[in-house]
């Protein structure tokens, strides 16, 4: 075989082996981005999780909060009967005023913070 033809047979070789190192970096990178795209789909998808999950435990803090508040309004009838009635409230009953109080200032404070984390804007 002539040396024209062994020079023209080895470039072959070599721009062949070029290409396939340069589909091999095609399929490399196609590869790559489309498990980015996955990955930011599955980010995406945990955020809409997170965003229903606040708004869920702000509907049940509400809820909670208007109860609390309707059997604050009852404490209130129960302390005004007894004191009509001369009589002390059991210390149980008083007890349950102070936690009714502690315990909507911390729904109060819980729903802030959810509706601070709900600004964020996950999604």
């Amino acid at each position: 075989m002539s040396n024209y033809k062994r020079v023209l047979k080895h470039l072959n070789k070599e721009e062949l082996t070029a290409q396939k190192i340069e589909l091999a970096l095609v399929d490399d990178f196609e590869n790559q981005y489309n498990s980015a795209n996955k990955l930011v789909t599955k980010a995406y998808g945990g955020s809409f999780k997170i965003e229903s999950a606040l708004k869920s435990m702000l509907k049940d803090y509400d809820a909670a909060g208007k109860s609390f508040l309707k059997a604050n309004a009852r404490y209130q009838e129960l302390e005004n009967a007894a004191e009509k009635l001369g009589i002390d409230l059991d210390a149980k009953y008083k007890n349950y005023k102070s936690d009714i109080s502690k315990t909507l200032k911390e729904i109060d404070a819980a729903s802030r913070k959810i509706l601070q984390a709900l600004k964020l804007d996950f999604v």
